[in-house]
């Protein structure tokens, strides 16, 4: 209780100091020297601001001439909230002004969006609130002020962004290659059953990567994927040069209705696996190897044809079922094959995706069965857009690629124009 009582005298003392007119800064500690700094810092930057807009310094006339564009006005004490603690600085004003916004203070902005941010990061990180409150506490001391309607009212935030980004024009987007995936997670949504959220990540023209949509569904039936990729569509989205999946039929059902002109590549892993379920799992190994000769050891289409000849003539006798799920849709497991082979370790699998929904996984599983599904997919949303924009190495992208990438889009084109042409001879 002393102690309290010495802290608490302790803090008094810095605040008289702080508010005297003249404060001694010699006598403030390290976190108060760092609040009456950054005041005086806003306090300058903005009076700079306001200069600069006025075209003139203090005390400086107008010319005969020159634009009225307002007048100084005074102070007015301010105070916000910072990763420091509780700052109040004077705030120059500026009247008849309207044109003039300052990019340090914004009307009534109680803490600047960076620490608001911030809390949205540990949010999204399975901090909760109680530990948020002492970690900013444990840093800003008692004037870190944050409620749990301050926490609400930026969770509440979180949400109105991501109900926005998920209707978003996306017309303007130019992807190349899109890669789908569907993740199974708790929302308290009736029942104990687990539901689907479909995830879609697109590679753009440009290398870059962006999460492309977000949405949940009570399965991964054909009508599930078919609404999910329809509302891309639906929103202007421009069919992609390669559409990326796993094996699951009714994805790849609806990628070739509504997205035929683009190629379709089947994640050599997924596949892998899948063979590897016909085989001994004394076997597996050496099957394994034999595989990867196909799908990873080839420099080339056409030695992987050649180690697709070797894999049948030595296992279709010994292991005829996983000789048949190779074959089984397999022109489109070699289809990375046809695009740049510094792309090839990045779109032969989902491995993107599945990293993120280990990440997703691993934040959801922290909180349990979520209470409901729009603060679900908030939560996914904030996860995977870091993910996205955490990736450092983006895809390369040159000249060579995009006249390759011209010449597949043109080439997928007339595939389909002869057999449609076929088609119609039959």
């Amino acid at each position: 209780m002393l102690n309290k009582k010495v802290k608490d005298n302790g803090s008094e003392e810095q605040e008289k100091i702080l508010n005297a007119p003249f404060p001694d800064i010699d006598k403030l500690n390290t976190m108060t020297l760092l609040q009456f700094g950054a005041g005086e810092l806003l306090k300058q930057a903005i009076s700079e601001e306001i200069t600069l807009y006025l075209g003139r310094n203090f005390y400086k006339h107008l010319k005969v001439g020159d634009e009225f564009k307002g007048e100084r006005n005074g102070y007015r004490t301010t105070r916000l909230d910072t990763p420091v603690g509780r700052v109040k600085y004077e705030r120059p004003l500026v009247s008849y002004a309207p044109a003039f916004e300052s990019k340090y203070h914004v009307p009534y902005m109680r803490r600047p969006r960076e620490f608001a941010d911030s809390i949205c990061d540990m949010h999204v990180n399975g901090v909760s609130y109680r530990n948020v409150k002492k970690a900013l506490k444990s840093i800003a001391g008692k004037w870190a002020q944050l409620s749990k309607s301050s926490v609400s009212r930026i969770t509440k935030k979180m949400n109105q962004e991501f109900n926005k980004w998920k209707v978003r024009d996306l017309s303007h987007l130019k992807v190349m290659y899109l890669i789908f995936d569907a993740i199974r997670v708790p929302m308290r949504l009736g029942g104990q059953n687990l539901d689907s959220v479909m995830i879609a990540y697109g590679v753009l023209e440009n290398g870059s990567v962006e999460t492309i949509s977000i949405a949940t569904r009570y399965g991964e039936s054909n009508a599930c994927w078919e609404s999910f990729i329809a509302d891309l569509i639906r929103r202007g989205l421009q069919e992609p040069l390669l559409a990326v999946s796993d094996g699951n039929q009714p994805l790849i059902n609806m990628i070739e209705k509504y997205l035929p002109t683009s190629w379709r590549q089947r994640c050599v892993r997924h596949k892998t696996e899948n063979i590897l379920e016909s085989v001994p799992k004394e076997k597996q190994q050496d099957v394994r190897v034999d595989i990867n000769k196909i799908f990873y050891g080839a420099t080339s289409l056409e030695q992987a044809k050649v180690a697709i000849e070797d894999f049948k003539q030595k296992y279709r006798k010994v292991f005829p079922s996983a000789v048949e799920c190779l074959e089984r849709d397999l022109s489109q497991c070699l289809t990375f094959y046809y695009f740049p082979y510094s792309h090839w370790k990045r779109v032969r699998t989902s491995n993107q995706l599945e990293r993120l929904n280990l990440e997703i996984r691993r934040r959801v599983n922290a909180i349990g069965r979520h209470p409901s599904e729009e603060g679900c997919l908030t939560l996914i949303y904030y996860v995977a857009t870091r993910y996205t924009e955490n990736i450092t190495h983006n895809f390369k992208v040159d000249d060579l690629i995009r006249n390759l990438w011209l010449k597949l889009k043109e080439q997928k084109k007339e595939m389909i124009t002869q057999l449609e042409f076929d088609l119609k001879a039959a």
